[in-house]
């Protein structure tokens, strides 16, 4: 979006085929509002004003995609998530970078120094314009803040998960290693091994090793490890 003001001409360039300003023609082409009645300056400001509200509606949808990934992040761990997380914190940066220099603009249209643009009348609603800039400019901060927490949250929650898993990998191999030595014992092709003669043998070392289970389990549990 570009402008063009000198003296009672004001030229508008907009890069898309959606034009952002009808709702100003159409109070221009229906006599409503102080725009026909007012001089240039204070339509400039109107088109600005549009431009702010239409920033302020952006923010509202960014608002709600933050809301939706914090309840996001509270239900389930998902890979969805951490791209929304990115994908957010790169279009907050994108909005910044274009709200910025438009802060500027208010800035220097505000020195009558400078400008000689506008009127002191029309300076009274430039200021209100600048503060709801300055309210989206802030909001944006805070939204990089809680994005950049939220993204610390779910490391943490995906590094506990791991944990998870390799603590639940680590029980069964402590629990088979044992089971494994046995098996292994009982498996070698020595003649001299009494046990293997024993009537019920096979059955005792089953009971055994379901013994140790056992054990191994009351001891993981004891110890708050399951």
């Amino acid at each position: 979006m570009s402008f063009y003001l000198k003296h009672d001409i004001l030229i508008t360039f907009q890069e898309t085929s959606k034009d952002l300003f009808d709702s100003i023609k159409n109070r221009i082409r229906q006599g409503k509002g102080r725009i026909r009645k007012s001089k240039i300056d204070y339509l400039f400001y109107s088109l600005l004003d549009v431009i702010g509200d239409h920033y302020m509606d952006v923010l509202h949808m960014m608002d709600t995609s933050v809301a939706s990934i914090d309840n996001q992040l509270m239900k389930t761990l998902k890979c969805d998530t951490l791209e929304s997380i990115y994908d957010l914190k790169r279009d907050i940066l994108s909005l910044r970078s274009i709200i910025s220099p438009f802060k500027e603009i208010i800035i220097k249209l505000q020195k009558e120094e400078e400008t000689q643009i506008m009127q002191e009348s029309t300076n009274i609603y430039l200021k209100d314009l600048f503060d709801h800039i300055v309210q989206a400019n802030d909001s944006i901060d805070t939204y990089r803040e809680m994005l950049s927490s939220f993204l610390d949250f779910y490391m943490i929650l995906n590094s506990n998960h791991m944990n998870e898993i390799v603590k639940t990998l680590t029980i069964v191999t402590s629990i088979f290693i044992p089971l494994t030595f046995i098996g292994g014992v009982y498996g070698m092709n020595f003649e001299n091994m009494p046990e293997l003669r024993y009537k019920n043998g096979y059955f005792i070392v089953l009971s055994c090793m379901g013994m140790l289970v056992i054990l191994m389990l009351s001891f993981f549990k004891y110890k708050h490890w399951l």
